[in-house]
């Protein structure tokens, strides 16, 4: 899709979590953040819907109907960052969750962040994702 200036392409990634749709033990403050972030993104894809600036400006050009502001609520995996090496040592952390953290770093299963990039921008140069949507790492 390109882009003019009159509707420029503008693509807003929210950095979110399974944590944002699942809870976890221990986890309460960092799960409720992330589903917080979700949930303010999703609203503002539905503020900026083609149907949404259609009703709001009356206009009957195709053109300005087009889609060109969208959002993607993205999950990178549960990635090897110092946050997960932070993780997989602490000690209050459900021990459920730490002991399957830990064993996804030993057995090198934690996902690179430049493998999640690259996935990331895949699905950004695709775009045949609904704006507002939560899309994880795993489910692509």
């Amino acid at each position: 899709e390109a882009s003019t200036a009159k509707n420029p392409l503008v693509r807003i990634v929210n950095m979110s979590s399974l944590c944002a749709v699942e809870p976890f033990p221990t986890m309460s403050i960092y799960c409720a953040g992330k589903s917080g972030r979700d949930m303010f993104h999703s609203v503002l894809a539905k503020e900026h819907s083609p149907n949404l600036m259609q009703n709001d400006k009356g206009a009957d050009d195709k053109e300005e109907q087009k889609q060109t502001f969208k959002v993607l609520n993205y999950a990178p995996g549960l990635c090897d960052t110092q946050m997960t090496d932070d993780l997989a040592g602490c000690a209050v952390l459900d021990e459920g969750l730490r002991k399957n953290i830990s064993a996804s770093k030993e057995e090198k299963k934690l996902v690179r962040p430049e493998e999640t990039a690259k996935k990331l921008v895949q699905i950004l140069g695709l775009d045949d994702y609904e704006s507002g949507s939560h899309v994880d790492y795993y489910d692509v």
